[in-house]
């Protein structure tokens, strides 16, 4: 009957506490033990392992003693050999690290049998080879290939998973440094060294604190203090020593070399493998298991200095799993979005969302490889748990395809060391709202704001921008309003906003034209920094300019108000409209979510016909609304008043001042010349000159750039003319 063992030692974090659980579910079920008959096997093939409370828990036929006994008395060390490292005992000036190959070459116990083979066959290649010294460049990669058809397989593993060999490259890995090696750390001397601290080579038996290191590393018992000094590298950070590690401030790196033996077993699980990926003449590239280049986003202390060498996303599974199918799980751990492999970690937080949910995972831990110290192979990293991710299936993330090929030219523009200040900083908002959105810790509304404060960081730099041939994000699919949508007065009024062709007013971009910028006479973006209340009041006074020159002034009036009807372009609701004029609004945000919306296409709605009034409604602004507007149109009227008010459609002449007076908060002229007007058109007003204070009117004055609808301006109407039914 099997029983389940709770590592307490084996847990989600630091790496190589992750890394122990795999390499004990591999050792068991591995052929890493001999029989009677002196044949290697493994010890329970059906073992099976998976995480509980941040807890790995083994599932095996042995138990807690015979665990311990198999790993002191009969666990045979995959054999690590990388004689293309310096100082790894297979060259000349390799003395001390020789001493210790030669011991291991000559253990009379079998334990160390298939460890002496490798390195001796290791040694025969070099010699072959004739080399004296560490080979570099194309010594190197015939060395690895003399080296991957000489070994056994068991060594073969650790060959895979240190180096790659492509059509023209020799990769490495970044799980294992630079091939193995990770600063001033080599991990197969580092392997070799702890191990005769475990197990005598020449009795094959374990030493004198192998037991009391084995029940630490497994099961997490204390220890006063590890005696054995020793790096674990980049897998562990606390455990590397330095200033503040310990209570005496100050100490060397201390590891458990039980430890750091399973943790390198079980990092072999990540054999590496390349893929051809036929997209956009990419070449074969390659691919690492559950790794992705570093995207300095989405962590607190996250910053554009940081300097990284990988993310490394390791996945938590809840139910029961055997060695084969983690196998399975790990060679196959390509994650895609849109078609393509992930890039990053924006793209991997993206592609869990399916990922995870389709295989069983339950929980990412988004590690970076972080650089401590050192450059170039000398680098040594950290490895940092970042953030954990739940898979959920959010079928909103596949909107994220849409800007896929615009993100990656707005990336690589971002990342240019001259790249503007606010441009990084957009680019990381950016990111940040991707990851977040991925993640289910922000909605698609908020990446919808941070790509239009993208555009306008893009358009504030215009010199960097044309530069950098960057385009403007085409439009994106109306289907993003529906799933953008929130239900505010903000949203209500932005979408109102952004319906009225408002990109071009934020910034240089001009229908179709595939770059940013305009003609030395084109006037039409009128948005500058300041409030949103003065850029509608400027934006209002340049349509009425624009209208001016037109010289069909009516027809175009006319026209404009019939396509958005046919169009079924939504209006600002007149309750929304008095939220605003009340400064019950929250303007910044109107702005953002009318930025974002900009982007997208616009969206058929049914038009607002029975816009049912709440409240009290401004006799200012209403009296003001339906003067600005111009026109009355009788199928409307007659909807809002119950009877015929108008024998056909009204227009109204232009109020050449009332935009002007309004911006100067004259109330009292602006409502003025706006009653005279309707008097003078037929329409008797029920209110006269109003009074309100200069910001007030200044509100009201911006609010006229809400468009409404015509069913809208016959409820003002109401509220204001003295109108009698025309039957």
């Amino acid at each position: 009957m099997p029983e389940s063992i709770t590592l307490r030692g084996c847990t989600p974090e630091p790496l190589s506490n992750y890394l122990k659980a795999l390499g004990v579910l591999r050792l068991l079920a591995e052929p890493h033990y001999r029989d009677q008959d002196k044949k290697l096997k493994a010890i329970d093939p059906q073992a099976k392992g998976y995480w509980r409370n941040d807890v790995f828990v083994l599932i095996t036929h042995l138990t807690s003693d015979e665990l311990e006994k198999f790993f002191l008395y009969h666990y045979e060390p995959t054999p690590l050999v990388a004689p293309w490292n310096g100082s790894t005992g297979f060259y000349p000036k390799d003395t001390a690290q020789k001493r210790l190959l030669n011991s291991i070459q000559q253990a009379k116990s079998e334990r160390f049998q298939l460890y002496g083979e490798a390195i001796a066959i290791a040694q025969q290649q070099v010699d072959a080879l004739k080399l004296t010294v560490q080979p570099k460049d194309e010594e190197k990669r015939r060395l690895v290939e003399r080296l991957r058809n000489h070994l056994p397989d068991e060594v073969v593993k650790w060959l895979d998973t240190c180096l790659l060999i492509t059509s023209d490259l020799l990769e490495t890995p970044p799980l294992l440094g630079t091939g193995g090696n990770e600063g001033n750390v080599e991990y197969s001397r580092t392997f070799m060294q702890q191990l005769q601290e475990l197990i005598d080579l020449t009795t094959g038996k374990p030493t004198q604190s192998s037991n009391f290191l084995l029940k630490a590393a497994l099961f997490d018992e204390i220890l006063p203090e590890l005696p054995f000094a020793g790096k674990i590298g980049q897998f562990n950070p606390i455990a590397t020593g330095g200033v503040n590690a310990s209570p005496r401030h100050d100490t060397d790196s201390r590891v458990n070399p039980w430890s750091y033996v399973l943790t390198m077993e079980g990092i072999m699980l990540f054999a590496s493998g390349a893929t051809r990926r036929y997209e956009k003449s990419e070449r074969g590239r390659f691919v690492y298991p559950f790794t992705v280049n570093a995207s300095s986003i989405g962590y607190g202390s996250a910053s554009d200095s940081d300097v990284a060498r990988a993310e490394f996303w390791v996945p938590l599974w809840s139910q029961p799993t055997g060695l084969r199918e983690l196998q399975i799980l790990f060679s196959e751990g390509r994650a895609k979005v849109g078609g393509r492999s992930v890039r990053d970690g924006i793209d991997f937080a993206r592609a869990i969302s399916s990922l995870g949910v389709t295989r069983g995972i339950q929980e990412f831990v988004r590690y970076i490889f972080l650089q401590r110290n050192g450059a170039g192979e000398k680098a040594s990293h950290f490895a940092i748990p970042l953030d954990r991710f739940q898979p959920q299936f959010n079928p909103q993330v596949d909107r994220l395809k849409e800007i896929d090929n615009w993100l990656d030219s707005f990336r690589r523009a971002a990342q240019d060391d001259k790249a503007p200040a606010s441009v990084k900083r957009a680019h990381r908002r950016l990111e940040t709202a991707i990851i977040d959105f991925s993640r289910g810790k922000a909605f698609l509304l908020d990446v919808l704001i941070a790509l239009g404060e993208a555009e306008a960081a893009l358009d504030n730099s215009l010199k960097f921008t044309q530069k950098k041939c960057l385009h403007p994000l085409p439009l994106l699919e109306s289907g993003w309003i529906d799933d953008c949508k929130e239900e505010s007065s903000e949203f209500r009024l932005a979408l109102a906003l952004a319906s009225n062709n408002l990109r071009q007013r934020l910034a240089r971009v001009r229908g179709n034209k595939p770059t940013f910028g305009a003609d030395n006479n084109d006037k039409l973006t009128t948005w500058h920094k300041g409030s949103l209340n003065k850029n509608l009041i400027t934006l209002l006074k340049r349509q009425e300019i624009e209208l001016e020159q037109s010289k069909n002034k009516q027809d175009e009036a006319e026209i404009e108000q019939k396509t958005r009807l046919t169009q079924k372009l939504p209006f600002a609701k007149i309750e929304d409209v008095v939220w605003w004029i009340d400064n019950e609004t929250q303007d910044e945000r109107i702005e953002a979510i009318a930025r974002g919306l900009s982007l997208v296409k616009p969206k058929r709605l049914e038009t607002e016909r029975n816009n049912n009034l709440k409240g009290f409604v401004p006799l200012t602004y209403a009296l003001l609304a339906i003067a600005h507007h111009r026109t009355f149109k009788k199928k409307a009227f007659e909807k809002v008043f119950g009877t015929t008010i108008l024998k056909d459609n009204v227009d109204l002449p232009r109020i050449p001042a009332l935009l002007t007076r309004l911006a100067a908060g004259d109330c009292f002229t602006a409502t003025k010349l706006a009653a005279r007007r309707l008097r003078a058109s037929g329409f008797p007003t029920k209110v006269g000159e109003q009074q309100e204070e200069e910001s007030r009117t200044q509100r009201i004055a911006a609010a006229l750039a809400f468009p409404l609808s015509d069913y809208g301006i016959a409820y003002l109407a109401k509220q204001v003319l003295l109108i009698h039914s025309k039957e």
